[in-house]
């Protein structure tokens, strides 16, 4: 210990010695051990870290997955009623079984919120094992049907809407309009369902009723399992797989929605579902980072190395004195050591900047962001990094080390001492290592940019330019029958569209471009299934008013739109998109042809084929969909829509002149998501965003470490051949030839550099595939692109020293020893 500790303040008084090389060793550490902490925090807190939830590794996700569905990217979907309590009722693996579902909710009574809530099963919070702040949680009992209403709330709501009354447990309050019971608030950080973009903040029971269940085909509910201790997933699997065949043999499921063929029960482990679709993005985060500690490494070790050069008479002169390779070897990897971890200290400052930022310009495209930050965990992660790039940087000057024959070292102590050629061959090496890193990172991130810009061009089919949309939900227990729905509706697109500014009003009760499937069974008349061939259903209902396409900027590509003859009593009729018409009729005209949307109530006249408008998302392939007026029966009675605004002027704007129409018509109705259409658009496209701009970043830092490292490679070599350069032209060499020799040095490690990079990019890009839209992983354009930046970028960094050497004197350079 009192070696160790010798070496240390040894050490530090060399680094004090030299504040310079110090200062700059410390800063590029930092940058590397920065950024790979910051990323490490955000994959430890997203990826790593156990939900919080008692043995969560228990908990699934069950779906019901169909293969057949016409768009063919909804393969896990909701289930049913029936098949939920058929599962509860006949599966053995499984500790509880619950279901729940998301919605929206009018809450309070002075002034509502809309707030998303949950309806869940009566042991689903009790599943989780989470004990509520205050009060209890729902229990069976509570989701019996007919029992009085109750709900929990969260922590936010309670102290945003209650005020963080302290009594809130046992108060009345209104829920869409109802009134309910509040009898419990969470925990500050509980969430569930995890993951959501727009979290419940209100848990109500389901209350489902096992005696009328409703149809098999109504699909509506996720569920929630707990594996029973010692089964495994693959156990509950093949016991899904037998029910299902029984229920097929049994025949408790004959009707068009059941084909046992065609019809799966599935379970995803809980995490990967909240987390799975991300993760493939940050550990790609992860390896950029890593890349950029690799060359922030090599660049540190370079530094070490020249500085070990510098101090070979020290280093001689201590061999002398008895201090053997070993030791040596000790007191270099302490300094190194000691560095890394000043490097460690202020990365952690550049980490927790770097934290702030992300989670200030995260928009709910990464699940868990909030959870993120310095913890336990990541301080150690950090000190593992520091120590093992702390040893890397000691041992590289100490493996170089020339202890040979101490008299001849002896002899030259008051020589200036050349570098040894090893060590020199070392730092090219390392500074094509990290040229090929940079490419590396940096093909990788023009990949992502293409894709992005690809995405940014596609045609979502509408045009969002001044279209303000904003949210408004009926409470049931107050608007009861359609009449009632539906007049308030009439009222309030009256109201809005002869507001100020406003050139068009609409009603929708979606929203594109990101929006779940409905994937309502819909019978199309004549219509003979193939084997292979589309099922009647569609993914996409929209139950619209007259103005939406005039102002959503949808343009007919047949027929006509709805208008006013489209209203109660008269004829009923839709509006489909390309795909469906493709879908279903192929080359044929789908106009006049008839629909039975749900395979139930009126028959529909399609009178007009629109252009298709994204919906899935839009990088997702896009979808059957059918518009329906929301004022003649098949589209009656929706107690939520979107009020759409197209305006000339500013669409914020208009918020508060909505809002007052909303006010006047009901001050119990509060107006929620309000958002213009390009905000819409841009939310839809924050995941690609969010990455390309990380990964962005992160290129710019690593293409500066590289060019710094190979200018500094480059520059001591000239100071290394200074008077070799002398005497070169003072034979008569001109400097555009000391100017050609030194570029060729540095020619020659770009040019190895940029061919190592493109077979790792070869080879590193197929991993991306799946992050990509619209491009190649191996895009020609991308791959040269970039080479012949980076190759630019190394011909400069290797200009600046080389236009140095060609202004040697030659009589001082000869004077140089």
């Amino acid at each position: 210990m009192g070696t160790l500790l010798q070496d240390l303040k040894y050490g530090l008084r060399m680094l004090a010695k030299n504040p310079g090389f110090t200062v700059v060793a410390v800063l590029t550490a930092a940058l590397g051990i920065g950024a790979t902490t910051g990323i490490f925090s955000v994959v430890n807190a997203v990826l790593l870290r156990p939900l919080p939830y008692a043995h969560p590794q228990q908990l699934v996700r069950i779906y019901t997955e169909f293969p057949t569905f016409p768009h063919g990217g909804l393969r896990k979907f909701w289930t049913s009623a029936p098949e939920y309590f058929d599962l509860k009722r006949d599966t053995r693996s499984w500790a509880s079984l619950d279901a729940w579902v998301n919605t929206g909710a009018n809450i309070g009574t002075t002034t509502p919120l809309r707030v998303t809530n949950s309806y869940v099963t009566g042991g689903l919070l009790r599943a989780l094992a989470v004990a509520p702040l205050r009060g209890r949680l729902i229990a069976p009992s509570d989701d019996l049907p007919g029992a009085p209403l109750v709900v929990d709330i969260s922590y936010g709501l309670w102290q945003r809407a209650f005020g963080a009354e302290p009594g809130i447990v046992g108060r009345e309050t209104l829920f869409n309009g109802a009134k309910c019971t509040v009898i419990g608030v969470m925990p500050k950080d509980f969430h569930f369902p995890p993951g959501e973009v727009d979290p419940p903040e209100v848990w109500v029971p389901l209350q489902l009723d096992p005696a009328k269940p409703g149809d098999r085909g109504s699909h509506n509910f996720y569920l929630l399992g707990r594996l029973k201790p010692g089964v495994t997933p693959p156990q509950a699997q093949a016991e899904f797989a037998s029910l299902v065949r029984a229920w097929g043999e049994r025949g408790s499921a004959k009707d068009h929605h059941f084909d046992p063929k065609n019809h799966t029960i599935v379970s995803y482990p809980l995490q990967d579902e909240v987390v799975g679709g991300v993760r493939p993005a940050l550990l790609m985060l992860l390896g950029a980072v890593g890349f950029v500690l690799l060359i922030a490494c090599s660049n540190v070790a370079s530094l070490l190395l020249a500085r070990a050069e510098a101090r070979e008479q020290e280093v001689t002169i201590r061999s002398a004195l008895g201090a053997g390779w070993r030791r040596l070897l000790r007191q270099f990897v302490t300094e190194g050591v000691t560095l890394a971890v000043f490097g460690a200290a202020a990365g952690l400052i550049l980490a927790e900047a770097g934290l702030g930022l992300i989670k200030a310009t995260n928009d709910g495209s990464i699940p868990r962001l909030g959870e993120i930050g310095i913890d336990a965990s990541v301080l150690g992660f950090a000190l593992l990094v520091s120590v093992v790039t702390g040893v890397l940087f000691g041992m590289t000057p100490a493996l170089h080390l020339k202890l040979g024959d101490l008299h001849d070292r002896l002899k030259a102590a008051g020589g200036r001492v050349a570098g040894s050629g090893g060590a020199e061959r070392f730092r090219r090496w390392l500074v094509v290592g990290q040229l090929a890193l940079a490419l590396m990172l940096l093909i990788g991130t023009g990949l992502m940019v293409r894709a992005f810009w690809k995405l940014q061009q596609v045609d979502v089919g509408l045009n969002p330019n001044g279209v303000m949309t904003m949210r408004v939900d009926l409470p049931g227990a107050v608007y009861k029958g359609n009449a009632a729905i539906d007049g308030f509706w009439l009222r309030l697109q009256q109201r809005v569209a002869t507001l100020p500014g406003v050139r068009s009003a609409s009603l929708a009760s979606g929203l594109p471009p990101d929006r779940p499937p409905n994937e309502n069974d819909t019978k199309i008349e004549g219509f003979v299934q193939k084997t292979g061939g589309p099922i009647q259903n569609v993914d996409f209902y929209q139950t619209v008013s007259n103005n939406y396409f005039r102002t959503m900027g949808i343009r007919l590509i047949a027929g006509r739109l709805l208008d006013e003859r489209d209203g109660p009593g008269a004829p009923n009729v839709a509006v489909i998109n390309e795909t469906m018409a493709r879908t279903f009729w192929a080359n044929d005209s789908p106009i006049g042809r008839r629909i039975q949307p749900g395979f139930s109530g009126p028959w529909c006249t399609i009178v007009g084929v629109v252009e298709d408008v994204k919906n899935a998302g839009i990088d997702k392939p896009t979808g059957t969909e059918l518009y329906l007026p929301f004022n003649q029966p098949q589209g009656s009675g929706n107690n939520s829509n979107y009020i759409i605004l197209s305006t000339a002027a500013d669409p914020e704007s208009l918020v508060n002149a909505v809002r007052s129409v909303v006010r006047d018509l009901d001050p119990q109705l509060p107006v929620s998501k309000v958002r213009s259409m390009d905000d819409v658009i841009r939310a839809a496209q924050a995941r690609p965003r969010f990455l390309t701009v990380l990964l962005t970043v992160f290129s710019i830092v690593a293409l500066i470490l590289a060019a710094i490292g190979l200018y500094g490679v480059i520059s001591y070599g000239v100071s290394q051949r200074t008077q070799e350069f002398g005497i070169r032209m003072a034979l008569g060499a001109q400097s555009q030839d000391v100017l050609r020799i030194v570029l060729r040095q540095g020619i020659r490690l770009a040019i190895l550099g940029v061919a190592g990079g493109l077979l790792g990019s070869l080879i590193l890009s197929r991993l991306m595939r799946g992050l990509l839209y619209g491009i190649q992983a191996t895009d020609p354009g991308t791959f040269v692109a970039v080479s012949v930046a980076l190759a630019v970028v190394a011909l400069l960094a290797s200009y600046i020293p080389a236009r140095r050497a060609t202004k040697v004197d030659p009589m001082k350079a000869l004077r140089y020893e």
